[in-house]
């Protein structure tokens, strides 16, 4: 791997998974600290691990007005954001910030979206998604990866084949897989009967739910085969909620705009501290002496 490489990573599935990783940490003055000291020292350890040029801190923002005219209830089933996550979203914001990372959000946006829009216009650059969601195997290609983070600071790097491996299909099959099974994490509903199992059977028989509908009848399971029958309405709407859309934000000047900045280490030093994440000041320290983190910035 080139260190000119993009990564974009999944914002809010990562202060998420950081909040949930890391219970009830404090500061001195009694504030929530654990989902900005889990998510800081992450990002600390994957520039380490990932070095690289460009990368970008996606989030989403507001609701997707076309996903919710399709569906009212889409995502309806998630719980409010917990009040001691809510209140460390600031912090996080001012730390991702003083880090280098760009912030790309955008009025009405979903972050999934944003990062396939930046897939789209990546050039020639080598590309890490690094989310945990589903959604964005769609966007595995040549030069395009998922990266998974696992316990104990592992990753998974998943290319074309383990997008094959993990989910017996083709990147390029991931959108119909998903409008035949539905996504429960966003409360959008698959055809009723039709698992992960035979879905895979379907598109590995048929080649596209297009195909699955315009030969229907050559389904041999007869359930399978009537419960496809009257689900078109259906699989049209799914696609309009698990197809990524790729229209890159307004102003969008390039590449370029993600740009990693040498991080703030001042900034990073003193939020460490005034948080008492007592274990990361040295490693703060060496890096504001050394300058520059040379694994990261030796080519701008």
């Amino acid at each position: 791997m080139s260190n000119d490489r993009i990564v974009l990573l999944d914002g809010y599935g990562h202060i998420y998974r950081s909040f949930y990783g890391v219970r009830e940490l404090n500061n001195a003055r009694g504030e929530p600290t654990n989902a900005l000291f889990a998510l800081s020292r992450f990002l600390l350890r994957f520039d380490q691990d990932f070095p690289h040029r460009y990368g970008a801190f996606v989030l989403d923002k507001g609701r997707p007005a076309k996903r919710m005219a399709a569906l009212p209830t889409y995502k309806a089933n998630r719980p409010p954001m917990p009040d001691d996550l809510r209140r460390q979203l600031a912090p996080i914001r001012d730390w991702v910030q003083a880090a280098g990372w760009a912030i790309l959000e955008e009025e009405g946006r979903e972050a999934d979206d944003l990062i396939a829009a930046v897939v789209e216009a990546r050039e020639s650059h080598e590309t890490l998604i690094v989310s945990q969601d589903k959604d964005l195997a769609q966007l595995v290609r040549p030069g395009v990866s998922l990266v998974l983070p696992g316990k104990k600071g592992e990753y998974d790097v998943l290319g074309e084949p383990g997008v094959r491996e993990k989910f017996g299909i083709a990147p390029t099959a991931m959108v119909d897989y998903q409008m035949l099974v539905g996504d429960t994490s966003d409360n959008v509903p698959g055809v009723p009967g039709v698992g992960a199992k035979t879905a895979v059977k379907l598109l590995t028989e048929f080649g596209s739910v297009e195909a699955l509908l315009a030969n229907v009848d050559a389904i041999r399971n007869p359930a399978v085969r009537e419960k496809i029958r009257v689900s078109a309405e259906l699989l049209a709407r799914n696609r309009q909620l698990v197809a990524l859309d790729a229209q890159l934000p307004a102003g969008w000047t390039g590449v370029e705009a993600l740009r990693r900045r040498s991080p703030d280490w001042d900034r990073l030093l003193a939020m460490a501290r005034d948080n008492g994440f007592n274990s990361m000041v040295g490693t703060l320290e060496k890096a504001r002496q050394d300058a520059r983190s040379p694994s990261l910035f030796s080519l701008q």
